[in-house]
């Protein structure tokens, strides 16, 4: 990427290693992701742009600041965008003082992608544009991820999803209570999601056994499913499930998947995209892209209470060993301390 003139400067480099909290730009994507990389201990501000934080996900954490515009005392380290093509225009728009900045910021964008390019449109065509905006350093979620986006991987990084551990297996009221004979699904507008979350699919599985949809839901279809009231809630519905039922067909990691695991609710999954890298099958979940196999998984293990908790645990256990909150902040650390040593003013 093209050097940008050096009117403001990077500050806390030395060597390569950072020795105080980084001030990073962002913009509010995805509340509990958010939530989990403000663990990295430094501080981010927000710029409103679009998208609002909605504290049902998740309460704003104290080192996450939503501003309407950068504080001209405020040094920025870097600007993280996470996925959205129009909030890496703010983020070139603000780096080129467009956005009414008095000079530049002299400072790297690293660009974090969740998503995978839509099918319903022209992949290539995505991948084009994707690939023509100019970032100092591209991450993405998953190996998959990248690689849907022609991305190498000596010149971008992996950092695994993230989950706090800690609250999603913190005993609630009801303590260790039995689990409810019903598969939970956790999908915000699900009915009109068919294409990425599978509904149909949902919903052929969801007439051989019982079914519930926690989830946003608005428009002609509201009052198909109601969120959670914040995360507690949401881990109550997850500890209180027999089965967490994921039917999804285009979705690279749902984060609701990897939070049922956390809470020791056994999984009954499509086998698409990054899954596979998470679930091994028999041991701490189902696979399979047949509906009637799933059917069957759902029924045995609505059947077998002793399978059901064996294959919870192993999921509560993968998630602890590999997605813990440490290693991703890590990760995360690593990877802004790399981006920023290696910008070249």
């Amino acid at each position: 990427m093209p050097a940008r003139a050096n009117t403001r400067s990077i500050r806390h480099i030395m060597n390569g290693v950072n020795l105080e909290k980084l001030n990073i730009l962002t913009f509010a994507t995805h509340e509990r992701y958010e939530e989990t990389l403000c663990k990295t201990g430094h501080n981010f501000y927000s710029l409103r742009v679009g998208k609002e934080w909605d504290a049902t996900y998740a309460p704003v954490p104290s080192n996450y600041h939503i501003v309407d515009e950068i504080p001209a005392w405020l040094d920025i380290d870097l600007v993280l965008s996470h996925t959205s093509d129009s909030r890496m225009q703010v983020a070139h728009d603000i780096l080129s003082g467009s956005r009414g900045l008095q000079g530049q910021l002299a400072c790297p964008i690293l660009r974090h992608t969740h998503v995978l390019p839509d099918v319903r449109f022209n992949v290539d065509e995505q991948v084009q544009n994707f690939q023509s905006i100019p970032v100092d350093h591209n991450s993405f979620i998953s190996d998959y991820n990248r690689d849907q986006w022609g991305c190498d991987a000596s010149s971008s990084s992996v950092i695994s999803h993230g989950i706090d551990v800690e609250h999603w297996t913190k005993l609630d009221a009801t303590g260790g209570s039995r689990r409810q004979p019903v598969c939970l699904s956790v999908v915000n507008e699900f009915p009109t999601r068919d294409w990425c979350c599978g509904f149909n699919l949902w919903q052929d599985i969801a007439q051989s056994v019982p079914c519930k949809v926690v989830g946003k839901c608005t428009g002609q279809y509201e009052g198909f499913s109601q969120p959670a009231k914040n995360k507690g809630d949401l881990r109550q519905s997850y500890k209180k499930a027999a089965i967490f039922l994921n039917t999804s067909l285009h979705s690279p990691v749902p984060t609701a998947l990897m939070e049922a695991m956390a809470c020791g609710c056994p999984v009954v999954s499509t086998e698409t995209c990054m899954i596979p890298e998470i679930i091994e099958h028999g041991v701490n979940g189902f696979m399979s892209n047949d509906p009637k196999e799933l059917k069957e998984y759902c029924k045995q293990l609505l059947n077998d209470e002793e399978l059901s908790r064996t294959m919870g645990y192993a999921a509560q256990k993968t998630i602890a060993s590999r997605f813990g909150i440490n290693q991703f902040a890590e990760n995360w650390n690593n990877l802004f301390y790399k981006v920023i040593g290696d910008f070249k003013l």
